[in-house]
Protein backbone atom coordinates (compact mmCIF):
# COMPACT_ATOMS: atom_id res chain seq x y z
CA UNK A 1 0.00 0.00 0.00
CA UNK A 2 3.04 2.76 0.97
CA UNK A 3 4.71 1.41 -2.29
CA UNK A 4 1.64 2.17 -4.91
CA UNK A 5 1.14 5.75 -2.61
CA UNK A 6 4.83 6.74 -3.27
CA UNK A 7 4.71 5.62 -6.99
CA UNK A 8 1.71 8.08 -7.20
CA UNK A 9 3.73 10.71 -5.30
CA UNK A 10 6.64 10.29 -7.53
CA UNK A 11 4.05 10.42 -10.61
CA UNK A 12 2.55 13.22 -9.45
CA UNK A 13 5.99 15.07 -9.39
CA UNK A 14 7.14 14.17 -12.32
CA UNK A 15 3.77 15.61 -13.89
CA UNK A 16 4.63 18.67 -12.10
CA UNK A 17 8.11 19.11 -13.35
CA UNK A 18 7.06 18.23 -16.83
CA UNK A 19 4.33 21.20 -16.88
CA UNK A 20 6.41 23.26 -15.00
CA UNK A 21 9.08 22.61 -17.58
CA UNK A 22 6.35 22.95 -20.25
CA UNK A 23 5.58 26.33 -18.72
CA UNK A 24 9.45 27.23 -18.84
CA UNK A 25 9.44 26.22 -22.35
CA UNK A 26 6.20 28.40 -23.67
CA UNK A 27 7.46 31.40 -21.46
CA UNK A 28 10.51 31.19 -22.79
CA UNK A 29 9.58 31.08 -26.54
CA UNK A 30 6.83 33.87 -25.66
CA UNK A 31 9.34 35.82 -25.10
CA UNK A 32 11.84 35.73 -27.65
CA UNK A 33 8.94 35.91 -30.16
CA UNK A 34 8.45 39.15 -28.15
CA UNK A 35 11.88 40.64 -28.39
CA UNK A 36 12.28 39.42 -32.00
CA UNK A 37 8.56 41.17 -33.14
CA UNK A 38 10.02 44.26 -30.90
CA UNK A 39 13.05 44.94 -32.76
CA UNK A 40 11.28 44.29 -36.17
CA UNK A 41 8.96 47.05 -34.75
CA UNK A 42 11.79 49.31 -33.71
CA UNK A 43 13.56 48.70 -37.64
CA UNK A 44 9.96 49.54 -39.31
CA UNK A 45 9.87 52.57 -36.96
CA UNK A 46 13.60 53.28 -38.09
CA UNK A 47 13.19 52.67 -41.80
CA UNK A 48 10.27 54.81 -41.71
CA UNK A 49 11.81 57.68 -39.77
CA UNK A 50 14.37 57.37 -42.19
CA UNK A 51 12.28 57.33 -45.26
CA UNK A 52 9.92 60.28 -44.27
CA UNK A 53 13.29 62.11 -42.96
CA UNK A 54 14.71 61.60 -46.94
CA UNK A 55 11.23 62.85 -48.30
CA UNK A 56 11.57 65.71 -46.31
CA UNK A 57 14.85 66.39 -48.15
CA UNK A 58 14.13 66.20 -50.98
CA UNK A 59 10.70 68.75 -50.95
CA UNK A 60 13.04 71.27 -48.83
CA UNK A 61 15.25 70.58 -51.97
CA UNK A 62 12.43 71.23 -54.63
CA UNK A 63 11.48 74.62 -51.94
CA UNK A 64 15.05 75.99 -52.42
CA UNK A 65 15.05 75.10 -56.00
CA UNK A 66 11.87 77.28 -56.69
CA UNK A 67 13.13 80.48 -54.24
CA UNK A 68 16.23 80.49 -56.28
CA UNK A 69 14.33 80.11 -59.34
CA UNK A 70 11.96 82.93 -58.41
CA UNK A 71 14.90 85.05 -57.66
CA UNK A 72 16.30 84.19 -61.07
CA UNK A 73 13.42 85.04 -63.00
CA UNK A 74 12.20 87.97 -61.00
CA UNK A 75 14.29 90.15 -59.80
CA UNK A 76 18.00 89.57 -61.90
CA UNK A 77 16.34 88.74 -65.02
CA UNK A 78 13.92 91.36 -65.21
CA UNK A 79 16.91 93.61 -64.28
CA UNK A 80 18.66 92.39 -66.74
CA UNK A 81 16.10 92.44 -69.63
CA UNK A 82 15.71 96.45 -68.48
CA UNK A 83 19.71 96.75 -68.74
CA UNK A 84 19.18 95.11 -72.60
CA UNK A 85 16.49 97.50 -73.65
CA UNK A 86 18.20 100.26 -72.55
CA UNK A 87 21.17 99.15 -74.01
CA UNK A 88 19.27 98.97 -77.20
CA UNK A 89 17.77 102.87 -76.61
CA UNK A 90 21.25 103.83 -76.23
CA UNK A 91 22.67 102.10 -79.58
CA UNK A 92 19.68 103.52 -81.24
CA UNK A 93 20.38 106.98 -80.09
CA UNK A 94 24.27 107.09 -80.36
CA UNK A 95 25.53 104.54 -82.71
CA UNK A 96 27.19 101.67 -82.55
CA UNK A 97 30.69 102.00 -80.33
CA UNK A 98 31.02 99.34 -78.03
CA UNK A 99 27.36 98.71 -77.59
CA UNK A 100 26.59 95.85 -79.92
CA UNK A 101 29.42 93.69 -77.63
CA UNK A 102 27.58 95.09 -74.32
CA UNK A 103 24.25 94.05 -75.90
CA UNK A 104 25.32 90.34 -76.77
CA UNK A 105 26.81 89.95 -73.67
CA UNK A 106 23.79 90.99 -72.32
CA UNK A 107 21.70 89.01 -74.00
CA UNK A 108 23.84 85.86 -73.07
CA UNK A 109 23.34 86.80 -69.59
CA UNK A 110 19.65 86.78 -69.81
CA UNK A 111 19.85 83.64 -71.47
CA UNK A 112 21.76 81.77 -68.74
CA UNK A 113 19.43 83.59 -66.63
CA UNK A 114 16.57 82.04 -68.01
CA UNK A 115 18.05 78.46 -68.21
CA UNK A 116 18.95 78.54 -64.40
CA UNK A 117 15.44 79.47 -63.61
CA UNK A 118 13.75 76.63 -65.40
CA UNK A 119 16.74 73.95 -64.58
CA UNK A 120 15.95 74.72 -60.67
CA UNK A 121 11.88 75.05 -61.37
CA UNK A 122 10.37 74.52 -64.63
CA UNK A 123 8.11 76.95 -65.30
CA UNK A 124 6.52 75.29 -68.08
CA UNK A 125 5.56 72.57 -65.84
CA UNK A 126 3.83 74.74 -63.73
CA UNK A 127 1.95 76.41 -66.39
CA UNK A 128 0.94 73.44 -69.01
CA UNK A 129 2.07 70.29 -66.89
CA UNK A 130 3.43 67.34 -67.75
CA UNK A 131 3.69 66.67 -71.21
CA UNK A 132 4.97 70.29 -72.27
CA UNK A 133 7.43 69.72 -69.22
CA UNK A 134 8.89 66.59 -70.73
CA UNK A 135 8.79 67.68 -74.67
CA UNK A 136 10.90 70.71 -73.42
CA UNK A 137 13.59 68.37 -71.73
CA UNK A 138 13.61 66.35 -75.11
CA UNK A 139 13.56 69.74 -76.97
CA UNK A 140 16.44 70.88 -75.24
CA UNK A 141 19.02 67.53 -75.69
CA UNK A 142 22.19 68.51 -77.50
CA UNK A 143 21.69 69.81 -81.13
CA UNK A 144 24.68 67.87 -82.69
CA UNK A 145 25.21 65.49 -85.11
CA UNK A 146 25.58 62.36 -82.60
CA UNK A 147 23.19 63.70 -80.03
CA UNK A 148 20.13 61.56 -79.25
CA UNK A 149 16.56 62.71 -80.89
CA UNK A 150 13.98 62.14 -78.29
CA UNK A 151 10.78 61.14 -78.93
CA UNK A 152 7.77 61.58 -76.33
CA UNK A 153 4.27 59.83 -76.25
CA UNK A 154 2.02 60.86 -74.06
CA UNK A 155 -1.85 60.42 -72.68
CA UNK A 156 -2.37 61.77 -69.37
CA UNK A 157 -6.07 62.60 -68.31
CA UNK A 158 -6.33 65.84 -66.11
CA UNK A 159 -6.94 66.30 -62.45
CA UNK A 160 -5.16 62.75 -61.87
CA UNK A 161 -1.70 63.89 -60.44
CA UNK A 162 -1.03 66.55 -57.89
CA UNK A 163 2.00 69.09 -58.47
CA UNK A 164 4.43 66.88 -56.54
CA UNK A 165 3.80 63.98 -58.74
CA UNK A 166 4.00 66.08 -62.03
CA UNK A 167 7.27 67.35 -60.16
CA UNK A 168 8.66 63.86 -59.45
CA UNK A 169 8.04 62.77 -63.21
CA UNK A 170 9.62 65.40 -64.41
CA UNK A 171 12.96 65.33 -62.15
CA UNK A 172 13.32 61.48 -63.09
CA UNK A 173 13.30 62.11 -66.96
CA UNK A 174 15.48 64.78 -66.66
CA UNK A 175 18.29 62.55 -64.30
CA UNK A 176 17.86 60.15 -67.01
CA UNK A 177 18.13 62.07 -69.41
CA UNK A 178 20.74 63.73 -68.65
CA UNK A 179 22.98 60.25 -68.24
CA UNK A 180 21.67 59.16 -71.47
CA UNK A 181 23.17 61.73 -72.84
CA UNK A 182 26.79 61.61 -70.45
CA UNK A 183 27.05 58.03 -70.68
CA UNK A 184 24.76 55.93 -73.09
CA UNK A 185 25.92 56.81 -76.56
CA UNK A 186 22.48 56.80 -77.94
CA UNK A 187 20.99 58.06 -80.95
CA UNK A 188 17.38 57.36 -79.84
CA UNK A 189 15.17 58.11 -76.48
CA UNK A 190 11.82 57.06 -76.15
CA UNK A 191 9.68 58.42 -73.34
CA UNK A 192 5.90 56.77 -72.70
CA UNK A 193 3.75 57.77 -70.50
CA UNK A 194 -0.10 56.91 -69.72
CA UNK A 195 -2.00 58.75 -66.60
CA UNK A 196 -5.66 57.43 -66.69
CA UNK A 197 -8.16 56.16 -63.81
CA UNK A 198 -6.26 52.83 -63.58
CA UNK A 199 -2.98 54.24 -63.00
CA UNK A 200 0.39 55.75 -64.15
CA UNK A 201 2.06 53.78 -66.65
CA UNK A 202 6.24 55.38 -66.96
CA UNK A 203 8.38 53.62 -69.33
CA UNK A 204 11.75 55.60 -70.26
CA UNK A 205 14.30 53.65 -72.95
CA UNK A 206 17.00 54.56 -74.88
CA UNK A 207 18.97 52.54 -77.28
CA UNK A 208 22.20 53.39 -76.25
CA UNK A 209 25.70 51.03 -74.72
CA UNK A 210 23.52 49.95 -72.25
CA UNK A 211 24.90 49.36 -68.41
CA UNK A 212 25.45 46.02 -66.14
CA UNK A 213 23.85 45.19 -63.19
CA UNK A 214 26.53 46.89 -61.16
CA UNK A 215 26.64 50.08 -63.11
CA UNK A 216 22.73 50.58 -62.69
CA UNK A 217 22.81 49.77 -58.68
CA UNK A 218 25.87 52.04 -58.35
CA UNK A 219 25.09 54.79 -60.90
CA UNK A 220 23.22 56.62 -62.96
CA UNK A 221 21.77 58.89 -60.46
CA UNK A 222 19.65 55.73 -58.95
CA UNK A 223 19.83 56.35 -55.90
CA UNK A 224 17.68 59.91 -56.36
CA UNK A 225 15.42 58.00 -58.59
CA UNK A 226 14.66 55.18 -56.26
CA UNK A 227 13.96 57.84 -53.50
CA UNK A 228 11.27 59.84 -55.60
CA UNK A 229 9.91 56.69 -57.00
CA UNK A 230 9.20 55.82 -53.17
CA UNK A 231 7.67 58.93 -52.74
CA UNK A 232 4.89 58.73 -55.12
CA UNK A 233 4.48 55.05 -53.69
CA UNK A 234 5.52 53.49 -57.36
CA UNK A 235 6.85 50.42 -58.55
CA UNK A 236 10.50 50.63 -60.22
CA UNK A 237 11.68 47.96 -62.72
CA UNK A 238 15.16 48.47 -65.02
CA UNK A 239 15.93 46.49 -68.05
CA UNK A 240 19.59 47.24 -69.32
CA UNK A 241 22.79 45.03 -70.01
CA UNK A 242 25.64 46.17 -71.28
CA UNK A 243 25.40 47.07 -75.40
CA UNK A 244 21.84 46.42 -75.40
CA UNK A 245 20.23 50.08 -74.68
CA UNK A 246 18.22 50.73 -71.30
CA UNK A 247 14.60 50.55 -69.84
CA UNK A 248 13.11 51.80 -67.13
CA UNK A 249 9.63 51.27 -65.89
CA UNK A 250 7.53 53.01 -63.42
CA UNK A 251 3.86 52.23 -62.39
CA UNK A 252 1.52 52.91 -59.80
CA UNK A 253 -2.24 51.96 -59.59
CA UNK A 254 -4.90 54.63 -58.47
Amino acid sequence: MESTEFVKYILLAIGLVMVMAVVVIVSLELFRKKVIQEKMRNAELKLKHQTELLHTVIRSQEEERRRVSDALHDDIGSKLTTIKLSLHQLKAGEGDGPLPDVLALTEKVVDSTRELSHAYSPVVLEKFGLEAGIEELLDSLPKTENGPKGQLDAFIQDGLLDQEGRLILYRITQELLNNTVKHAEASKVFVNIRIDSKGIDYRYQDNGKGFDDQEVADGIGMLNIQNRVAMMEGVLAIDSKAGKGFILTIKKSF
